[in-house]
């Protein structure tokens, strides 16, 4: 090998073991500049302990690493007061911002789990809430006050229920509603709205004395809709071809034929 070209062979090998140390250099530079600015933590105040405590609320039984307490006593201009306050802003496209995550993985076999719990004790006429979620949206796809989402893979025989929503009145005095859908400064076009394909969309058991309770509004099913008049839907009625039919058995055997607007049937 001449002498000139092995010269400049171990040159270019420089250059380019020179070029990459120089780029991981670069790297590690920009990655120590973004921790030193945009990952720094800035924090100010006072420092906090395990428990920490204004005013001298009741202490309740809770058996917790971290305790905050708090108990005013505010007679001037109405305010709200916080115990824990968290601001989470998120100005990126590709995102998945969860201002609070809460998990849980439990074995029991007495006793109860709960990821979040919420309690209230209203002693004053004032609006209260245990649990509230405010919603604007500014923009397209879709906006939830609440979002629940239920998996079951359980495939034994003992008796489960799984349940996205329970509501339960513990009394001793009836309450109003066990769910309302009402207008505010705005309105729904739909109040409840059921997708999918259920066995029973909506169920009603126990005793009530009025199972639906329409109010004056339409109870609409939609041609060749059907009202099941016993238990077992055998015997149905349903509005098809210009003309109410009672069903028995899968069989029409009554048909009830309705005049049109001109008279004619």
């Amino acid at each position: 090998m001449p002498q000139h070209e092995g010269k400049t062979r171990r040159g270019f090998l420089i250059s380019a073991l020179s070029a990459a140390l120089g780029a991981v250099s670069a790297a590690a530079a920009r990655a120590q500049h973004a921790l030193e600015t945009e990952g720094k933590l800035t924090t100010k105040g006072q420092i906090l302990r395990t428990e920490v405590s204004l005013g001298d609320p009741p202490r309740e039984p809770l058996d917790t690493m971290i305790h905050f307490r708090r108990s005013d006593d505010n007679r001037e201009r109405a305010i709200t007061h916080q115990v824990l306050s968290l601001s989470h802003e998120e100005k990126g496209s590709h995102s998945y911002p969860w201002t609070v995550y809460a998990h849980l993985g439990t074995h029991h076999e007495v006793g109860d789990a709960c990821v979040l719990c919420s309690r209230l004790h209203k002693y004053g006429p004032g609006w209260s809430s245990g649990l509230h979620s405010e919603v604007f949206n500014h923009n397209r796809a879709v906006s939830i006050g609440v979002n629940v989402e239920m998996g079951n893979d359980y495939t034994g025989k003992e008796p489960t229920q799984i349940i996205g929503v329970n509501v339960q009145a513990v009394g001793p005095l009836p309450a109003d509603h066990g769910i309302q859908i009402h207008d505010g400064n705005g309105r729904f076009r739909k109040g409840l709205g059921i997708e999918g394909s259920c066995d029973v969309a909506i169920e009603l058991r126990g005793k009530h004395r009025v199972g639906l309770d329409m109010g004056g509004c339409q109870l609409r099913l939609g041609d060749g809709g059907e009202i099941a008049l016993d238990g077992k839907g055998e015997v149905l009625m349903r509005y098809r071809e210009s003309s109410v039919e009672f069903l028995r058995g899968g069989r029409v055997c009554a048909r009830i034929p309705l005049a049109s607007e001109d008279g004619e049937s």
